[in-house]
């Protein structure tokens, strides 16, 4: 006995194998400062790094300071071949209300094609900690401003989200109770 749809069902099976491969990307708008909103993509694995002009953002880590009721952020990027890079200028452009400078290097130093850097403690309790306080997943975005040897200036947005197991982690630090 043959069945004349069996073609048509094995097509109809590889298109459903097929689709649970794919990697669908979703876009999300945040609000940074100023109001303005921005798209952002986020994959399977995440957001989308920040990328412009062949810099990409590699990570921006908020990290727990030898002092317990202090944090740092640590910062990188990865410039193209052959950059000479004369400024770099890191804020958290996550509040509408205002940018939070996190670092101002105006002797950045890259190894290889890469620069990494460390900015200032935040002391708990800073207004510009707050969001550590939520007891919810958080974006953030931190604005890259990128000045090369000719003048030119590249921004890149970058957005990370901090879920709340992590935050978790710097209130207990902090000696918070909940």
């Amino acid at each position: 006995m043959r069945f004349p749809l069996r073609p048509s069902f094995a097509l109809l099976l590889l298109a459903i194998v097929f689709a649970g491969c794919a990697s669908p990307e979703v876009k999300r708008l945040i609000t940074i400062t100023g109001g303005k909103s921005v798209p952002f993509s986020f994959g399977p694995k995440g957001a989308v790094p920040g990328r412009a002009d062949g810099y990409e953002v590699q990570f921006v880590t908020l990290l727990p300071a030898p002092d317990a009721k202090e944090t740092f952020y640590q910062l990188a990027f990865t410039a193209p071949a052959g950059a000479v890079v004369k400024r770099v200028q890191i804020e958290d452009v996550s509040e509408e209300a205002a940018a939070f400078p996190l670092i101002d290097d105006q002797a950045p130093k890259l190894t290889g094609n890469r620069w990494q850097a460390d900015s200032a403690t935040v002391r708990a309790g800073d207004p510009h900690l707050a969001w550590v306080l939520t007891i919810q997943t958080t974006m953030r975005v931190y604005r890259f401003t990128i000045t090369d040897a000719a003048g030119k200036r590249t921004e890149i947005l970058h957005v990370v989200g901090y879920p709340d197991f992590i935050k978790t982690v710097i209130r207990q630090k902090w000696g918070e109770k909940y």
